[in-house]
Formats: structure tokens, sequence, C-alpha cells
């Protein structure tokens, strides 16, 4: 830890030490943990103190993640920057699952496995769609890796879905509101 004021008391630096064994816990790839506080008391207001904690993984690929808050004393500063950089750790660590998930799959099984991998689990999707003839969303699907494709149908102005059949022919699916 490094202090820019005068002295930290033993109980804080404690107590930063204990709460920052919790970002150990939920990601193990930290490196080097900083955390700094500054007294920005000024004359005629109220004394604030500053924390900042700078979090160093290993790799190159990921990002460090950085909180900084300020508080009427020491340890509501770093409670509140704990808290952010606690948050930010367990995004992290989220995202890197999630890539390696990505990068385990191999491109043609995704769409063969894809169902069993989720558990069950709603996935939501949205689209801006832009109005398209059906002659330009037969070509993006031609372009497009996934087994069908939806688009917006500029001559109804209805939300439309286009697949290839197994004997090579193209079916639309167009919506009936009754």
């Amino acid at each position: 830890m490094h202090d820019r004021t005068t002295g930290l008391p033993d109980r804080l630096v404690t107590y930063a030490e204990d709460r920052l064994v919790r970002l150990g816990r939920h990601f193990d790839r930290i490196q080097e943990v900083a955390v700094e506080f500054a007294d920005e008391s000024r004359r005629g207001t109220t004394p604030t103190c500053s924390v900042r904690i700078t979090v160093h993984p290993n790799g190159r690929r990921h990002p460090l993640a950085h909180a900084q808050e300020r508080g009427v004393d020491a340890r509501a500063a770093l409670d509140l920057a704990l808290d952010k950089i606690d948050r930010q750790v367990l995004k992290l660590k989220e995202k890197i699952k999630l890539e390696s998930k990505r990068a385990a799959v191999p491109a043609g099984h995704e769409a063969d496995e894809g169902g069993g991998e989720r558990g069950g689990e709603l996935e939501r999707i949205r689209l801006k769609l832009q109005p398209q003839s059906i002659l330009d969303a037969e070509a993006a699907l031609a372009e497009s890796r996934h087994p069908c494709y939806v688009f917006l149908d500029e001559g109804s102005g209805m939300v439309n879905v286009c697949f290839r059949r197994a004997d090579g022919g193209l079916t639309v699916i167009e919506p009936v509101v009754t």
C-alpha cells in the first residue's frame, strides 16, 4: 500500500488487506493491487479522503481494473472503491469464462451443440432491422453462417424469417396477425 497522508492507522491497513483478499478468491489471475490514500482536505471545507485502487492481472489480453472514490473518511472511501473493484473483477472473470467457452467449441459444432450447453436458458437477441427485399435476405443468408435469417420485408413491413431447406430451396416464414 502506498500512503500519501501523514500515516494510516494499522486498523485501516489490516481492514484493507482483509477486504483485498476477497478479490483473490473471485479471480486467481491478480498479479498486483495498488491502493493509494490521499487527503483532500481544504481550508473551510469538510475533510475528505480519496482512495485509488488499481488491479493488475496476469496476461496482456486482460485490462486492469481501476477505481477512485472519495469519502468523509478513509474507510468509507475504501469501501466504495473496493465495491467498485469487486464488480469490475467479477465482470472480467465472466468475460474470460465466455471467451474460453467460445474458443473451446469448434465453429462447426456450435450449431449442433448450442442448445445442450445453455441448459435450457432463455436467450434474447435484439436485432436492428432495415427494410429488405426477399432477394436481399436470400443473399444475406448465403453470406451468413447461421441457418436462418431474420429481416424486415420492405413490401409488407412485417418481420420475416427465411431459411434454406434440405432440398436447397428457400423458405420464408411470414407472420399472420389475427
